[in-house]
């Protein structure tokens, strides 16, 4: 890992829509280059082997990420991360992770990672830092309630609506795991995928 990317204005940017309209103030003298590092990951299965990633907020610069977990004895597929996304390692932190929650890297990434809890970022950005923590929790129950209520809708309507919207992970990731992702069936998302291509 390194101290110093070119892209932290891209976290800095994600930091600011995550923060409450009247807190976005708080980021104006913010240093962040100064407490964030830089990871480059090949596809599999992430290891955090030595890296701190307790309490991070991430953004990805490029490649894909799915998160998984384990449900019933199966890996489900719950989302995916692309390039410009902002995301929190609280999922697969083994802290928080109760449902071995892992991410799989389909395409290699590179991302910046903020330790939202680190000593030297809480005492230089007392008041940001608190703000971070809160909207972080907040965003955290709304991801995950999102995917939840996806899953609640009209399946074949979700299903061609975010196949139409990300063709470009078909060719990254392997069809048992789009299916899994979208709870259908292997020959449900054939027939979803031709639909999807014979309309343009």
């Amino acid at each position: 890992m390194t101290h110093v990317h070119v892209n932290v204005g891209l976290l800095q940017d994600k930091l600011i829509d995550l923060l409450h309209p009247d807190q976005r103030g708080l980021m104006r003298n913010a240093q962040l280059s100064r407490h964030v590092h830089t990871l480059s990951l090949k596809p599999g299965v992430f290891q955090p082997q030595g890296i701190d990633i307790h309490d991070c907020a991430c953004v990805l610069v490029r490649g894909v990420i799915g998160v998984k977990h384990d449900f019933e004895g199966r890996d489900a597929l719950s989302h995916f991360y692309e390039g410009g996304d902002l995301f929190l390692t609280a999922e697969i932190d083994p802290m928080y992770n109760k449902q071995g929650s892992y991410w799989w890297i389909y395409e290699e990434v590179e991302m910046i990672l903020l330790p939202l809890k680190s000593k030297a970022w809480k005492r230089d950005n007392p008041q940001l830092a608190s703000a971070l923590n809160v909207q972080a929790s907040l965003m955290a129950a709304y991801t995950y309630q999102q995917y939840i209520n996806n899953l609640g809708l009209d399946r074949k309507s979700h299903s061609l609506n975010w196949l139409k919207s990300n063709k470009r992970l078909l060719t990254l990731v392997p069809r048992a795991d789009i299916a899994n992702f979208l709870d259908i069936s292997k020959s449900s998302l054939k027939t979803f995928i031709k639909t999807v291509f014979n309309d343009g």
